[in-house]
C-alpha cells in the first residue's frame, strides 16, 4: 500500500550525520484500518523515546485512570487543536477564532479560569514539557500535523514528576526519520484558509532524521481575526541495542488578531461584527519561540535510566484592548528517570528541576492619544521548580495490579518590580500522593479506580495583573485538589469500543479571574470557600459491517457532563461559569473501497452561565447542535484528498465566553461567536 521512493537528502541532515541507506518497514493495520508505519525492529528499547502506538497504548493500560490514545493522521482537516482533539471524551476544546490563535483546552476545569488559556494542563513534546516553569504555554505554537500520536492523562493520575495539575497532561508524540520517508500537504478553504506542509525523513544505519516546515493563514470569519503561523520543526535519533539519543530543534512564528467578544444578542444577529475599541486599539498577539530538547535513554536488562534536557526562548507581544504586556522568558529544564521490572513488582523514580526568567513590560493601549504606551511598570520575574517522584507497580495476580506514587515539589514564584520597591516572593513545598488500582478483567477489558491530590502554583499571568490603568502584584495561594476517580475501558467486539470516567474533585483556593467590558482578563483571587468538579466522561466507537450495501460503518460517540460548583461563600451551589455541562459530539461514517463519508455533528443541550452569579435571566450561552459532513478519498499509491462541512445549518451560536463574576446587562460583551457555514478541502500524500 505504500511505495518507497528516493528522497534527496537535505543538507541540513548532512550536518548531523555521514550518509545515510534506507532501511525497511513494517505496516501494521488497526481494526479500523489505519495504517501505522513502525521499524521492523521489534525490540522496545530501540522505541523508547518515539514509542509505536502498541507501546503506548501498553503503557496506558498500567495506569490507574482515564487516558486518550489519539491519531492525528486518521483525522481529514488537522489545522487547529480541535482537528486532532475532536471526538475525545473528557476533552474540550473551546474555539475563540477558528484559525492559529488560543483555543481553550479543558480537562475536567482545569485551568479554564485563565484567559488567554496558560494553565490547568501539563503539555509534553516528546516527554518533555513544553510549559514554562510558571505553569504557562502557548498552546497554539502546536503543530498537529507533526503529532504522530497524542497521549493523553486525563486527572492528576499520571506518573510523570511535573504533572501536578487538576487536568493531567498531554504529550504530543513527534513523527521521526523511521516512520515515514516525508510527506506534502495542502489544504484550503472559507474565510481565508489556507496551509501547507512539506517533510523529509531518512533513516539508515541505526540513524534518522526529519525535517517539517509548515505554513497557516486564515483571514477569518469575524472582522479581526486574521492569523497566521510559521513553523520548522525537526529531529535527529540515534539508536542500537541499548542506546537510544534523539534531539528536537523547533521555531514557531505565530500571529493572530483578537475579535473580542460581543453580546448575547450581537452575537446572534451580527456574530462577524467587532466591538467598538478593537477598532481603535487593535488587540493582538506575536508569539516566536525556539526551542532545543534531547532525551538519552540507557538499558540494561530490565531496567533503564534517561536523562533529558530543553531550553526555549520565548518572545511574547500580547496586546490587549487595554495593555501592551511585553514579555520575553527563558526557560531550561532538566530530568532524570530510572525504572526498573523484577518478577511481580515495577518501580519508578525520577528528580526533575526546571526555571523561568521572565521579563514582562506593561503599558497603556491608547492608540491615536497622548496617553498610548504610558508605562503601568517592569517586572523580573523567577519561577523555579525541585520535584522528586518515586513509584512502584505490584502485579498482585494476572488480573489485579496496585500502583502507589507519591511527589514532593518545591515551588518558587518570584516578582520585582523595577519602576518601585513592590515586590513578592513566594515559594511552596508540597506532596502529592497517589493510590490506584487495577483490574484487567480480560486481555481487552480494564476497570480503575484512585485517589490522588493535585496542586498548582499561579502563573504570572495571574500573579501580574492590570486594569488598563494600574499594574499590581497578586499574592496567591496555590490551588489544592483532591479527587476520586473510577471507570474503566474495553472492547467487547471489533463493533463496539467503549470508555467511562466518574470523578469528583474537591478544590481549595481555587483561581478566580475577573473581566472588564472588552474580555479582558483584570484580575484574580482565590475563592475563600471550595469548590466542586465532578462529571462523567463517556465514549464509544467501533467498525460495524454494513448490512444494507457492501462496507462498512464506523461510528464515533464522546460525552462528556460537566457539574462544577462553588460549595459556600459569595457564589455556594451555583455553576462555575465558562463550561458547558453538557458536551456531546459524535460521527457516523460509511467506508467503502477508498472512500468515506459521513455526517457529525457537535451538541451542547444545555444553556451555560456566563457569570458566577448565574444570571440566567439576563444573559447566557445559548445550547446548540451544529451539523457536519465529511467526504475522504483514500488512493492506494499513497495519496488522499478530503472535504469537509461545518455548520451546515449556518447556525448563529458561541462556542466560548468570558466567565464574569456578575453580569448585569444584556449588552455587556461576554461571547465569541462560532463560524457560519464552511468548507475546507485538502489534499496529502506520504512517500
Amino acid at each position: 500500500m505504500c511505495r518507497k521512493n528516493k528522497v534527496i537528502q537535505i543538507s541540513i541532515l548532512t550536518l548531523f550525520y555521514s550518509p545515510m541507506m534506507f532501511s525497511g518497514y513494517a505496516f501494521a493495520e488497526t481494526s479500523n484500518d489505519t495504517i501505522i508505519v513502525t521499524p521492523n525492529d521489534n525490540d522496545d528499547k530501540k522505541n523508547s523515546l518515539s514509542p509505536t502506538f502498541q507501546q503506548e497504548q501498553a503503557k496506558q493500560k498500567q495506569t490507574a485512570g482515564a487516558t486518550n490514545l489519539i491519531i492525528p493522521e486518521q483525522e481529514n482537516r488537522l489545522s487547529t487543536l480541535q482537528d486532532a482533539l475532536d471526538y475525545q471524551p473528557g476533552i474540550i476544546i473551546q474555539n475563540f477564532f477558528g484559525g492559529t490563535d488560543q483555543p481553550r483546552l479543558n480537562i475536567r476545569g482545569s485551568g479554564v479560569q485563565s484567559a488567554p488559556l496558560s494553565r490547568g494542563v501539563l503539555l509534553l513534546q516528546d516527554g518533555l514539557p513544553i510549559t514554562d516553569a510558571d505553569g504557562d504555554f502557548h498552546i497554539s505554537t502546536l503543530d498537529m500535523r507533526e503529532a504522530r500520536l497524542i497521549s493523553v492523562y486525563r486527572g492528576a493520575n499520571n506518573s510523570h514528576p511535573q504533572a501536578n495539575s487538576l487536568g493531567g497532561e498531554l504529550n504530543f508524540i513527534s513523527y521521526t526519520g523511521k516512520d515515514e520517508l516525508g510527506s506534502a500537504r495542502y489544504e484550503y478553504g472559507a474565510f481565508g484558509r489556507e496551509a501547507a506542509q512539506i517533510a523529509l525523513g531518512h533513516s539508515g544505519y541505526d540513524m534518522d532524521g526529519r525535517i517539517s516546515l509548515s505554513y497557516d493563514h486564515f483571514d477569518g470569519y469575524r472582522d479581526h481575526s486574521t492569523s497566521q503561523r510559521k513553523t520548522v520543526r525537526s529531529n535527529f535519533g540515534y539508536s542500537n541495542e541499548n542506546f537510544e539519543n534523539r534531539t528536537w530543534l523547533s521555531w514557531t512564528d505565530l500571529r493572530f488578531d483578537i475579535p473580542g467578544p460581543l453580546s448575547q444578542g450581537k452575537s446572534k444577529s451580527d456574530p462577524t461584527s467587532i466591538f467598538k475599541v478593537v477598532q481603535m486599539r487593535d488587540p493582538h498577539r506575536n508569539v516566536q519561540q525556539g526551542r532545543i530538547a534531547n532525551r538519552a535513554n540507557w538499558t540494561l536488562d530490565n531496567q533503564a535510566i534517561e536523562l533529558g534536557l530543553w531550553y526555549q526562548h520565548t518572545h511574547d507581544n500580547f496586546v490587549t484592548p487595554t495593555d501592551y504586556i511585553l514579555s520575553d522568558s527563558n526557560t531550561i529544564g532538566s530530568q532524570l528517570t530510572y525504572n526498573a521490572n523484577f518478577d511481580d513488582f515495577s518501580y519508578r523514580a525520577a528528580l526533575a528541576w526546571d526555571k523561568t526568567n521572565l521579563d514582562r513590560q506593561l503599558l497603556m493601549n491608547r492608540r491615536h492619544t497622548t496617553m498610548n504606551k504610558r508605562s503601568l511598570g517592569k517586572y523580573d520575574a523567577t519561577a523555579e521548580n525541585i520535584y522528586g517522584s518515586i513509584g512502584t507497580s505490584w502485579q498482585i495476580n494476572n488480573e489485579w495490579q496496585l500502583n502507589l506514587d507519591t511527589k514532593v515539589t518545591h515551588a518558587k514564584r518570584d516578582v520585582d518590580a523595577r519602576h518601585n520597591k513592590n515586590a513578592l516572593d513566594q515559594s511552596w513545598t508540597f506532596w502529592s500522593p497517589k493510590l490506584g488500582v487495577i483490574w484487567h478483567q480480560t486481555n481487552d477489558t480494564r476497570f480503575y479506580a484512585n485517589l490522588n491530590t493535585s496542586n498548582e502554583p499561579a502563573s504570572f499571568r495571574e500573579i501580574i495583573t492590570s486594569d488598563g490603568m494600574k499594574a499590581k502584584i497578586n499574592k496567591l495561594n496555590r490551588q489544592k485538589g483532591i479527587t476520586a476517580e473510577i471507570g474503566g475501558n474495553g472492547k467487547i467486539t471489533q463493533e463496539l469500543n467503549w470508555d467511562i470516567a466518574l470523578y469528583r474533585s474537591i478544590i481549595k483556593d481555587e483561581y478566580i479571574t475577573t473581566y472588564d467590558s472588552s474580555g479582558t482578563a483584570i484580575g484574580v483571587f482565590n475563592y475563600g470557600a471550595k469548590t466542586r468538579h465532578q462529571g462523567i466522561e463517556a465514549g464509544l466507537k467501533g467498525l460495524i459491517p454494513s448490512v444494507i450495501a457492501s462496507g462498512d460503518i464506523e461510528y464515533r460517540l464522546a460525552w462528556t457532563y460537566n457539574d462544577f460548583r462553588f460549595m459556600g461563600g459569595e457564589y455556594n451551589r451555583n455553576y462555575i461559569a465558562g463550561i458547558p455541562r453538557n458536551t456531546i459530539t459524535a460521527e457516523i461514517l460509511y467506508k467503502y473501497d477508498n472512500w468515506t463519508l459521513g455526517p457529525n455533528i457537535h451538541w451542547s443541550p444545555t444553556n451555560t452561565p456566563v457569570d458566577h452569579a448565574n444570571n440566567m435571566n439576563v444573559q447566557y450561552r445559548d445550547k446548540y447542535a451544529a451539523l457536519g459532513f465529511k467526504i475522504n478519498y483514500q488512493n492506494p499509491n499513497g495519496w488522499s484528498a478530503y472535504l469537509t462541512a461545518d455548520n451546515l445549518t449556518n447556525k448563529h451560536y458561541a462556542t466560548a465566553s468570558v466567565a464574569n463574576k456578575v453580569v448585569n446587562s444584556k449588552q455587556e460583551n461576554t461571547l465569541f461567536p462560532a463560524m457560519g457555514f464552511n468548507l475546507n478541502s485538502g489534499l496529502v500524500y506520504h512517500f
